[in-house]
């Protein structure tokens, strides 16, 4: 008897330690720099073009490689592929910095790069003029405050322009988590383009272009909501079934947002916390690191509306300092 236990034991324990390594087999694989998105996976007709080009153009690829190694060398169980991968993730969010006027920086690991790109300090400084024309200046959180309309507004602007993978899904933690900020949506619906534009965006001529698409985007959206409202008071969308696109997701954020915002994760989750999840551990491990900016100050808001407050958490959710939110799906 004793025996048949050991030896079912030893199965058991061979055959957990093999679905392990191939998980990890598995997540190395998806990890391989030749799996990343061409053009930062930016979707199709976003006019995002001229600030990847000026983006490319201001990375000098000797200054990158010098980030890398150093940065292998501190971190001996990082791989070169998951730093392109990073890597891949920091430039998607250096064209943020290039349109929000208040940049969050939501993940460690993105956060880490950019840390060993100031390193660098000349390097950096030489790289941020030529990108933005002024120092892009890196503000640490110091408030371990949540923010989670913050997050919100981070995660809309970002579904509008990339593709969300697996990767981006783990690193960033997970998307659409809490609503939106219910001041910035009536914003959205009654103000004028221009207003909104200079309110809660950076505009120059080079990305006019971007900012006026993102602004029309979140009208659309608003307007899209309210027509559907009038059909269906819980509206109608489909679960996310892969990673990819996800603007479908973010016309959901913005009708439970603008509708049910108080009650938003409990009808939110149906459809955020959808096949995604599923590749993910559960409780976001991003945190809330700082913010970017040029050093002109401002910002765009970011707290709930009436008793909301900046650091409101939805329901069925659970606040933590990563801002990124936790709970189950």
């Amino acid at each position: 008897m004793i025996v048949g236990i050991l030896a079912a034991g030893i199965i058991l324990g061979g055959l957990t330690a093999g679905a392990v390594y191939f998980s990890k087999k598995n997540d190395q694989s998806k990890l391989k720099k030749e799996n990343i998105p061409q053009r930062l996976g930016i979707l199709n007709d976003v006019p995002l073009d001229s600030l990847l080009t000026k983006l490319n153009t201001a990375l000098d690829d000797g200054y990158i490689n010098q980030v890398k190694q150093r940065l292998l060398e501190e971190n001996p169980k990082l791989t070169e592929d998951e730093f392109e991968w990073r890597l891949f993730e920091l430039k998607r969010y250096f064209l943020l910095t290039n349109i929000l006027k208040k940049a969050p920086m939501f993940s460690e690991k993105v956060d880490e790069v950019w840390h060993g790109m100031i390193l660098f300090t000349q390097k950096y400084q030489t790289f941020s003029k030529r990108y933005l024309g002024k120092m892009i200046h890196h503000t640490p959180n110091t408030s371990q405050r949540p923010e989670p309309q913050e997050r919100a507004f981070f995660d809309w602007v970002f579904s509008q322009l990339f593709t969300i993978t697996e990767f981006s899904w783990k690193t960033w933690g997970s998307f659409f988590r809490h609503p939106l900020d219910t001041v910035i949506l009536n914003d959205f619906r009654e103000q004028p383009k221009a207003w909104l534009m200079e309110k809660y965006f950076k505009v120059t001529e080079e990305n006019f272009e971007i900012v006026e698409y993102l602004v029309i985007q979140m009208k659309q959206q608003l307007l899209e909501a309210e027509r559907m409202q009038q059909k269906d008071k819980k509206g109608s969308f489909k679960k996310q079934e892969t990673f990819g696109e996800m603007t479908q997701l973010s016309m959901m954020m913005v009708f439970f947002s603008y509708y049910y915002f108080d009650d938003y994760w409990t009808y939110a989750k149906a459809y955020a916390g959808a096949e995604a999840s599923k590749y993910t551990s559960g409780c976001s491990t991003a945190v809330f690191c700082g913010f970017a900016s040029d050093g002109d100050g401002g910002g765009k808001g970011g707290h709930g509306h009436g008793d909301h407050g900046g650091s409101h958490c939805s329901s069925g959710s659970t606040c933590s300092s990563c801002g990124s939110g936790c709970g189950s799906s």
